[in-house]
């Protein structure tokens, strides 16, 4: 198994290095300043114009740039990465593409749809780390403590190991920029993680885990309700160690020990993300460069109490609804990064320990044991203090998640919430039970409590229907936490690393029977089995066989609708596929580039029948069947792909014309190779990826367009759109372009890899195609600070924090005895969330605007329709 968390290599020296490497960073730092928000919009669009008028020469301003929109596509071989980083980079003769308008940020909505944001974070995870690692990089060659605050600064640089020196400095010599590795290792994997801690633990933006039923199976109130938290926090805190560092005495002030810590239960649909961080210095930590480097940076205190991170205006600020949807992509995320975090055990120094003797595995986790497993005594229970700790606490989540869904959320007409009588039960649903389903959206009523969190009052349901998207949202959450508990998966369950976590303390042991028991393993179970009878059951047309994306259901008669649309196939296939391989004991995290190995009889394969065949079966023709509608409605051998496909009329339900159906094409078809084996799906793939960057890739913006034709001068992303794109890329590079033969292919997708992750995410608008950030007339979405300065406000990420490179200090690198302020503390066009009061999290949109632009503008800023030096 490949670690891809990074447990060594380059310390935090790597930043004060970086500058004799790259570029000269100055000592100059901002002023100190509080916490106002800068200006979150820039220029809008002209009315009227667009790109052909501007083309034409007819629109003020306009220059000779020309717009290809059939897009030319020519990969820019200087953002394929490092020559010696194990991918070709060649295929540039053609010369890099040109850009000759600039990309600005007219609008940005800052809502959190939740479902929405969680499928792009998942797919921002699989584009990170292991996306950097299928580049043949070397994950200890990135560092995230670079500072720089001079006008050209590039934190994207990558120390190849086998080939760094150290310099006189102490810091690494032989660094290379490398935006597409930088930005897949680090931004987009930290990235979204950083939204999961912020719904999970600091903001508050759902129910209360204190009211969890297996937490709090009798429903105790006040401080009992609170002592049973406190219990459950002292056990998981000690048996990760974090009691040494981060999770305190209890007190008034400090109710579950992690000062401001808030776990949530069920997230809310939807919710105002402001906040209002402190960034007073109050916490030394270590990032993922240096692990157990105990005070390597100098933090905003809200790294160490969450207190500020809070809604500050919880009431006023969510919509107090919850739905399968919602709750179902965060807990897939909490699932992976769950698995990641239990690859390794750590001693107290935070060094990795793979294996320990198995007649000391239940000792691992005890306070002040000496379990030997490195040169220190003590064995703790996940990757690290703070990982170990936040780990266990996502179990819990969604164990407790899991049982309310099955014992209190269900429906049978409609109308009132109930559930299965026992976990037995819902284990044995079959097509001729009385239908029972997940209902669409639910309304929460809390009330005050004693404990200091809300506790839910009433659930009412306000939507009956079934989305295809939640089902397997849901489907891909608790297949993946199953692994954990399947100890026929040697590489999950099986590992000592997560035996030591269901050995008694903190979990209990799972029986590998699917017996009905009050486990994680049973519940997961009993949700796969619901999940996949009812999205056969609701969603499959029985006329043709091809699912559909909505159904709604009139006491306890369900009406489907008649469209699937491509992006709802590509993921409903993708959690057909994770389920079959969680109970094939496949499961492993990130491993999903080779085609899947012969079924096996699925532990559910000893209830009733699904359809007149065993559960495992019924699977395999789901996931058959849904392959194949890629192949066969939603796409054409011209690579025109199509936006959904009408069951009723037998047709496409558009003309092949949009990019998100291309890329959520693409997504399927890939999905449908691994899950098949056929080898034309992945020509298929091929097919539609050439009609992309044909027809949808713009040249002179360096932006994909999102509909055929397209020239106006507006392009708006949104998280799914977002994460679209970033799939199609990744699994075509690891699937396709890695091939013998397509070196070309390769090099392309890594320089639109860099560019879509910069441009979008960040807000950084490489015009001039250096890879330089000329700060700050490069970021395209620019405000003034709290400090008066202009300041980047980010692309679709709205701000980040420690684990992308904003630490909201500067005192590590100029120990002059004043702490430093930075609002963006490496010039990246992202600001530090105290900067803003803003999440480290996608906004619900974004807008660019584009405008002509040469060469002669470098280093001016638009402002007021014109070009000005800032």
């Amino acid at each position: 198994m490949t670690r891809l968390k990074k447990t060594g290599g380059i310390a935090s020296a790597v930043a004060l290095g970086m500058a004799a490497a790259l570029v000269a960073c100055g000592t100059n730092s901002p002023p100190s300043r509080s916490g106002a928000t800068g200006d979150a919009s820039s220029d809008a669009p002209q009315d009227g114009a667009t790109l052909d008028a501007i083309e034409a020469g007819t629109d003020a301003g306009a220059t000779d740039a020309t717009l290809d929109a059939s897009g030319d596509a020519k990969p820019d071989g200087a953002e394929a990465g490092p020559p010696d980083a194990g991918e070709d980079t060649g295929a540039t003769d053609a010369g890099p593409d040109v850009q000759t308008f600039a990309v600005t940020v007219a609008a940005r909505d800052t809502a959190f749809d939740t479902r929405d944001h969680f499928i792009a974070s998942v797919e921002m995870q699989l584009s990170g780390e292991p996306f950097a690692e299928s580049m043949g990089r070397d994950l200890t060659g990135y560092s995230r403590d670079f500072i720089c605050q001079d006008p050209v600064c590039q934190a994207s640089v990558y120390y190849d190991p086998t080939t760094t020196t150290t310099g006189p400095d102490g810091g690494p010599l032989g660094g290379v920029i490398d935006v597409p590795g930088f930005a897949s290792a680090v931004e987009s994997y930290e990235y979204s993680k950083q939204p999961m801690n912020n719904i999970a633990f600091e903001s508050g933006a759902g129910t209360s885990l204190l009211f969890g039923p297996v937490l709090n199976p009798s429903g105790v109130t006040g401080a009992d309700a609170l002592a049973l938290a406190q219990a459950w926090i002292s056990d998981m805190a000690g048996g990760s160690n974090a009691t040494s560092r981060f999770v305190k005495p209890f007190g008034a002030t400090n109710p579950l020990g992690w000062p401001g810590l808030w776990p949530t239960l069920q997230p809310f649909t939807t919710w105002d993300p402001a906040i209002q961080p402190s960034n007073t210095a109050g916490c030394s930590i270590s990032s993922d460069d240096d692990p157990g480097a105990k005070g390597a940076l100098t933090c905003n205190d809200y790294e160490c109490d969450y207190s500020t991170l809070h809604l500050p205006n919880r009431a006023g600020q969510v919509s107090s609804t919850i739905g399968p949807g919602a709750s179902g992509w965060v807990g897939w995320k909490e699932a992976l990064w769950t698995l990641n975090y239990l690859q390794v055990m750590h001693d107290a120094q935070e060094v990795p320990i793979d294996t320990v003797a198995p007649l000391v595995l239940g000792s691992v986790g005890i306070p002040g044991n000496d379990v030997t497993g490195s040169l220190h005594p003590g064995v703790y229970l996940g990757s690290s203090d703070i990982e170990g700790f936040q780990a266990g606490n996502f179990i819990q989540i969604l164990d407790n998640e899991a049982q309310q869904w099955l014992s209190q959320l269900t429906t049978t007409d409609g109308a009132t919430l109930s559930g299965f009588a026992t976990i037995a039960d819902a284990l044995a649903y079959a097509p001729t039970s009385p239908l029972r389903w997940f209902p669409g959206t639910i309304q929460v009523a809390e009330q005050a409590d004693a404990s200091g969190f809300p506790m839910p009052a009433s659930y009412t349901i306000v939507d009956a229907s079934s989305a295809l998207l939640d089902e397997a949202g849901l489907l891909g959450a608790f297949s993946s936490i199953y692994a954990l508990t399947d100890q026929n998966n040697d590489e999950v369950g099986g590992s000592q690393p997560v035996q030591a976590y269901f050995d008694g303390d903190p979990f209990p042991v799972q029986n590998q029977t699917p017996d009905g028991e009050a486990t994680l393993h049973d519940r997961a179970l009993a949700m796969m089995r619901v999940i996949v009878v009812n999205m056969d059951r609701l969603h499959v047309d029985p006329t043709t066989g091809i699912f559909v994306d909505q159904t709604s259901i009139a006491g306890a008669t369900p009406a489907r609708g008649t469209t699937l649309s491509a992006d709802v196939a590509a993921y409903t296939l993708l959690s057909l596929r994770t389920v079959r391989r969680a109970l094939d004991s496949e499961l492993t995290l990130y491993s999903n580039t080779k085609p899947d190995t012969a079924g096996i009889p699925s532990p559910l394969d000893t209830f009733p029948t699904v359809d007149g065949v065993a559960f495992s079966t019924r699977l395999d023709q789901l996931i058959t069947a849904l392959s194949g509608v890629f192949y066969d409605q939603l796409t054409a051998a011209d690579g025109h792909a199509y936006a959904g496909w009408n069951v009723a009329a037998g047709a496409p339900t558009d003309t092949g014309t949009t990019l998100d159906a291309h890329t959520a094409a693409i997504r399927g078809l890939l999905v449908a190779y691994l899950a098949t084996g056929s080898t034309k799906y992945r020509i298929r793939a091929q097919a539609v990826f050439d009609r992309v960057e044909s027809t949808f890739y713009d040249t002179s913006s360096r932006l994909y367009r999102p509909v055929e034709g397209d020239h106006s001068l507006s392009v708006t992303f949104t998280p799914r759109r977002f994460g679209l794109l970033q799939a199609m890329l990744r699994d075509m590079y690891e699937l396709v372009g890695v091939l013998p033969g397509n070196d070309a292919l390769g090099a392309l997708i890594l320089d639109r890899v860099g560019r879509l992750d910069k441009i979008v995410l960040n807000g950084w608008d490489d015009r001039d195609g250096d890879q330089m950030v000329e700060w700050p007339s490069e970021c395209a979405h620019l405000g003034t600070g709290p400090d008066s300065q202009p300041l980047g406000l980010g692309g679709l990420q709205m701000a980040e924090r420690v684990l992308t490179g904003e630490s909201g200090s500067t005192t590590d690198v100029f120990d002059a005895g004043n702490r430093m302020i930075a609002t963006d503390r490496e010039h990246d066009c992202v600001p530090e969330i105290s900067a803003v009061g803003l999440p480290a999290a996608l906004a619900n949109s974004i807008t660019f605007t584009l405008t002509p632009w040469t060469p002669a503008q470098q280093g001016q800023v638009l402002q007021d329709g014109g070009w000005v030096t800032p």
